[in-house]
This record gives structure tokens, sequence and C-alpha cells, in this order.
């Protein structure tokens, strides 16, 4: 059996992690989820799915735009802690 490939979420630091963890944000999403939204990162970050899973992956709120669709300023509107919910509510099945 093959392990699913993942899709890492940034954490920031120590405290943001803290309270990331404790809103329940995953480490990492399946890449099924994020893939078919490699066009809206490339706009909002001008590198492919697989350059950012290798610099580390996106922040929930970045990940979030990205697979809605939004742009940057979205990102810059929203927090992390505030896109969690959402980014759960996404991969819920």
């Amino acid at each position: 059996m093959t392990e699913e490939r993942r899709f890492p979420v940034l954490r920031g630091t120590q405290r943001e992690r803290d309270e990331l963890e404790r809103l329940g944000c995953p480490r990492s999403v399946p890449w099924a989820f994020v893939a078919p939204h490699e066009a809206q990162a490339l706009v909002n970050h001008d590198q492919t799915l697989e350059r950012l899973a290798q610099r580390g992956g996106l922040s929930p709120s970045e990940l979030v735009a990205v697979v809605r669709g939004e742009g940057l300023r979205v990102v810059l509107a929203r927090r992390d802690e505030d896109a969690v919910p959402i980014l759960l509510e996404l991969l819920a099945p």
C-alpha cells in the first residue's frame, strides 16, 4: 500500500503553532486537495505547488485563498486563526 502524498501547512512561530494546533489545524493536507488549484498558486505566489511544498508549504490563510481562487489581498486581510475553520470545512467529506 502506498502512502498518500501530502502538501505541508506552514505554522509560523511556536506560539502560532500552538494556537493553530489548538484550533485543529492539520500539519498537511492531501496533495489531491490542492493540486487542482495550481494555477491560483502560480498567480498568488509565482511558484508551483511542488516548489511551495519544498519551501515548507502554505499558511492556512494562503492555502484557503488558493483553494477558493482568492487573491493575495484576501490572504493579507485574513488571519491564519480565522482560516483554520474554513480549511477544516473545505477538507470535510
